[in-house]
């Protein structure tokens, strides 16, 4: 078995993908890849089951890993008046406008502008906010995935949008690509190399020497966002 994915279903029916290492070494061991992956390296004549065993009894540290390097996201945590928060690689802060008309979340001069009244609960405003930040992600994230279909000419069958934990994008084998809403953090060229990294998927379901020549091909500085992106 090459390197690769592999999906483990653990004792709880919940299933984690994680890249499995194959090859000439005495232990096994276990890190976060870049892609926010579990990769999982064991010697040979060493069983899937095995892998799973160790995955299992990891999960923990696995969850706490992954949701660390997503940590630095720079999307809102308090919600509150004056809170800096970063999207599309542009430093905003919050502010909140008071007035009788509600309108909905814009950006001004480097000013996320939330419409609060006197009956406005903290949890409204964060749905407000939490609202704009989606569809913007959601409108970003489509024109840079068209753009980086152009630059690549590979196109998935299906193209989702949501936030996610562990990674910036993910693509599964019946060519559906999940592209994490939380990249909207980022400037829209870190934004299409999430894109172009997942399309190459469509044709390397790895990260072999292979898959980053393709990477490379679309997106000369991919060495440099990526780095920026860990």
């Amino acid at each position: 078995m090459p390197k690769g994915y592999h999906d483990f279903e653990l004792s709880d029916k919940s299933v984690i993908r994680a890249i499995v290492d194959i090859g000439k070494r005495k232990n096994i061991s276990l890190r976060i890849a870049e892609d926010g992956s579990p990769e999982i390296r064991i010697p040979l004549g060493c069983s899937l089951e095995q892998a799973k065993q160790v995955l299992e009894k990891n999960i923990a540290w696995i969850k706490n890993t992954q949701a660390k390097m997503l940590d630095r996201t720079g999307l809102p945590k308090t919600y509150s008046d004056g809170e800096k928060i970063m999207l599309l690689g542009e430093p905003l802060t919050i502010s909140y406008i008071t007035s009788n008309e509600f309108f909905k979340p814009y950006i001004e001069e480097g000013v996320l502008k939330v419409s609060v009244s006197s009956f406005s609960s903290p949890d409204s405003v964060r749905k407000q906010i939490d609202a704009f930040i989606a569809d913007l992600a959601f409108t970003e994230i489509q024109s840079c995935m068209k753009k980086a279909v152009e630059l690549t000419g590979l196109s998935p069958d299906k193209v989702t949008v949501k936030p996610m934990t562990s990674s910036w994008g993910r693509c599964i084998s019946n060519r559906h690509i999940s592209i994490n809403s939380k990249v909207i953090v980022f400037d829209r060229d870190y934004i299409t190399y999430v894109c172009i990294h997942e399309l190459c998927h469509l044709r390397e379901m790895n990260h072999s020497p292979r898959f980053w020549a393709l990477v490379e091909k679309s997106c000369p500085d991919y060495k440099a966002i990526k780095q920026r992106m860990k």
